[in-house]
């Protein structure tokens, strides 16, 4: 049975959401963020973020699955991420994170400082 797969693709402080069946290629995310971006499919490049940190970059013709990809790894709740680097405007692939919010005022975080209800 054919998986759906999820992917976070990051450039700068740019995140994109893609999700794929495994048989899909690298080219098929290319067209996907080409919808997103309106960038030309060869000017794109995706990399494989590994947990090592080293990058790889994907090549089109291959499938989802035989880049390493399944369920397992590349889950809705945990998508796997990819790095996305545009030919002729970046050097190198860099992944910002996402900023994070600010605290909760204490106003709103109710009489016990937890936001346990009180009885």
């Amino acid at each position: 049975m054919v998986q759906d797969l999820y992917f976070e693709v990051l450039r700068k402080k740019s995140h994109y959401f893609l999700d794929a069946k495994e048989t899909a290629t690298i080219k098929d995310l290319k067209l996907m963020i080409q919808g997103i971006l309106k960038l030309d499919p060869s000017s794109i490049e995706l990399w494989k973020l590994e947990e090592e940190g080293k990058k790889s970059v994907l090549v089109d013709a291959t499938t989802l699955a035989d880049c390493g990809f399944s369920a397992t790894n590349a889950k809705a709740q945990m998508p796997a991420q990819l790095g996305l680097q545009i030919r002729g405007e970046d050097e190198d692939v860099k992944f910002d994170d996402v900023s994070l919010p600010p605290p909760i005022p204490d106003a709103l975080q109710g009489a016990r400082g937890d936001n346990a209800p009180t009885d």
